[in-house]
């Protein structure tokens, strides 16, 4: 599993309860627990969505490296649209992560 940069700094900023229980479902979504997890319908076909709680991870297959990217993470009521503006403005430019810790 790799991590944007939005990603990792938006865990960074979360109460410690709220990071572990994303990076515990985005390590089962990547050990192949499928949890609740939707494909999102155009503009954003191709991504798929982890719900944890309020907040969301917006994620994609990379099929050439077989690998979950994270892309993006926010709480509902922004995330889409937000998502939806950035990947229009920068699509996947951002430096990717590998899973953070702690």
């Amino acid at each position: 599993m790799k991590y944007s940069d939005q990603v990792a700094a938006t865990l960074k900023t979360l109460h410690p309860d709220v990071r572990k229980s994303i990076r515990r479902a985005l390590a089962d979504l990547e050990a192949g627990k499928k949890g609740d997890t939707k494909p999102l319908q155009p503009p954003l076909q191709g991504f798929s969505r982890l719900r944890v709680g309020k907040y969301r991870v917006i994620y994609r297959q990379d099929t050439e490296a077989q690998e979950l990217i994270a892309e993006y993470l926010e709480s509902r009521a922004t995330v889409y649209e937000a998502f939806s503006t950035r990947s229009q403005d920068e699509p996947r430019k951002g430096k990717l992560n590998r899973g953070l810790r702690g």
